[in-house]
């Protein structure tokens, strides 16, 4: 019966997750439109882009602290009223302040998202089971971007763009009713990480740790050139690149294809290689960190593209497809390290630290763009440039900071040594 709760369980985390990607998504494929009929400029854009993060880390921390005192349940119905009402909010209004107000409304219900459904998929799942359930919530995320790529330039040109946001808003909230009808709390515990009545390591130690410090810093590097999807890439392929709606739609679902794939690909092979003895550096580290690598080098090669269109996809698709390696390694490893009183919390606090990366990435590209006398392809492209040096130079600091296993016992002997010290005599 747990086996089969804990996946219906997993199911329905996965799908909430898709949904956010479409309520995420659906103004960068509505981008073409909203800029002709509002008559925005690519400053004005990329400023409505990172409006949707302006909160998202602020409520991703709030509400990762509230996730360790208060059921996973109750707070993702929360997250999807939110979610519901800003989406709602631009069916009925299509000005330029609807457009800022839903996007802060979006990023404050959907900045929690990630953290909170891995907090509540690991309540189902001991330490050594995670990488699998952890990398099937990040591909439903992908997942998600497909049938974006898919449907929602279809729906999109069919009713506009303001009753595709009706619709997104009826989505979500037929899922809410399933997950008030199925959802549950599971309730395993890592009692090899922490004695039932020891003392909580301090979150000054928690948070400045090397690994937790190195994985963040990356984290957020890695994440620019993910914020960019749900602003600035179809905007870029149909207007920088000529492309037409439906065909960056099947361009962006190809990348993402190849994403889940890869994903799936290396945390199998991390999963096995822990389940024959190797060493967490080596299969939780060594892997995701030579993805970034690739990733890196691939954005910084688009410099010798020159405009030629089929090297320019496939640098900036080999990028994207290995820097989403990291994001499931990373949670894996911040809660690997956190005791399970503070993994709701740390979870938070790392994903709210990475994703304030979307403030500064679509504000980024529009100053490039502009500085490139409104040249989208040519201002994208050297936005991904600059991404990529950062990429490789994180990427190399991670290497000599993350230490995932040395981190995790120096905390407990330390909380060894507390409780050892409150010890009567």
């Amino acid at each position: 019966m747990l086996f089969s709760r804990r996946n219906l369980v997993l199911v329905l985390l996965m799908s909430v997750m898709v949904i956010s990607v479409l309520d995420k998504s659906i103004f960068a494929f509505a981008g073409a439109q909203i800029i002709d009929e509002l008559k925005l400029t690519p400053a004005e854009f990329g400023f409505i882009g990172s409006a949707f993060f302006f909160l998202y880390s602020v409520s991703g921390v709030a509400v990762g602290f509230l996730a360790n005192r208060f059921p996973s349940r109750w707070i993702l119905v929360g997250m999807s009223l939110v979610w519901m009402v800003s989406q709602l909010l631009v069916s009925v209004s299509s000005s330029f302040m609807a457009l800022v107000i839903s996007r802060l409304m979006l990023g404050a219900g959907t900045g929690p998202g990630t953290a909170v459904t891995q907090h509540a998929c690991f309540k189902w799942f001991g330490p050594t089971e995670r990488v699998m359930p952890a990398s099937l919530i990040q591909v439903s995320i992908m997942l998600g971007a497909i049938f974006a790529a898919v449907s929602l330039p279809f729906l999109i040109a069919q009713v506009g763009w303001r009753l595709a946001y009706a619709g997104l808003a009826v989505l979500g909230f037929a899922w809410m009713l399933l997950w008030l009808a199925f959802g549950r709390e599971g309730s395993h515990a890592d009692t090899a990480r922490q004695p039932a009545s020891g003392p909580l390591p301090g979150y000054r130690r928690l948070l400045l740790n090397r690994t937790f410090l190195g994985i963040t810093l990356l984290g957020f590097v890695g994440y620019l050139p993910n914020a960019l999807i749900y602003s600035w890439v179809p905007l870029y392929l149909q207007k920088g690149l000529g492309m037409a709606p439906m065909q960056s739609g099947y361009t962006v679902m190809s990348v993402t294809l190849a994403v889940i794939l890869c994903n799936l690909l290396v945390s199998a092979l991390s999963q096995r290689a822990l389940a024959r003895g190797a060493s967490v550096q080596r299969a939780m580290v060594a892997l995701p960190l030579a993805c970034c690598l690739g990733a890196g080098l691939a954005f910084v090669a688009l410099t010798q593209a020159h405009g030629h269109l089929p090297a320019t996809l496939a640098l900036y698709a080999t990028g994207a497809v290995l820097i989403n390696v990291l994001p499931t390694f990373a949670n894996t490893i911040v809660a690997f390290i956190a005791p399970d009183a503070r993994r709701g919390s740390m979870l938070s606090i790392h994903i709210g630290g990475l994703t304030s990366a979307g403030m500064l990435a679509p504000w980024l590209v529009g100053q490039m763009v502009a500085g490139q006398g409104d040249d989208i392809a040519r201002g994208f492209e050297l936005s991904l440039v600059l991404i990529g040096v950062a990429i490789l130079a994180s990427t190399a600091l991670a290497f000599w900071l993350v230490r995932p296993q040395r981190t995790r016992e120096q905390l407990q002997a330390n909380e060894l040594r507390i409780e050892a010290a409150l010890q009567p005599n």
